[in-house]
This record gives C-alpha cells, sequence and structure tokens, in this order.
C-alpha cells in the first residue's frame, strides 16, 4: 500500500506505512535483510520527496 501512496504521491499517507513494513521487516527477518534494505531505501526516496529543495 505504501508504494501505491508514493507512486500516487501520497507522500504524507505512505510514510508511516513504509516505517511500519520497516519495523516489521527488522523484527522478523533481520536488519540487512534484502526486504529492510529495500524497504529503507524506498522511506528514503519518499523523504527526500518530502525535503524541501536546498
Amino acid at each position: 500500500m505504501a508504494k501505491l501512496y508514493y507512486l500516487q504521491g501520497r507522500y504524507t499517507e505512505a510514510e508511516p506505512l513504509y516505517l511500519q513494513a520497516l519495523e516489521i521487516f527488522e523484527e522478523r527477518l533481520e536488519v540487512n535483510h534484502p526486504y529492510a534494505v529495500k524497504c529503507r531505501e524506498n522511506l528514503a526516496n519518499l523523504r527526500d520527496r518530502l525535503s524541501p529543495p536546498q
């Protein structure tokens, strides 16, 4: 759902879902599992979109 919101430009709605997914991946798998790594990358991309340009 987070990815869908991201693609729709609904960034503020996507962020908490990415955070929740990351928490689950890190808790149930491991910090360096590919799913956790990809989720962190997606979250970073999202936060880049949310940050005002400098």
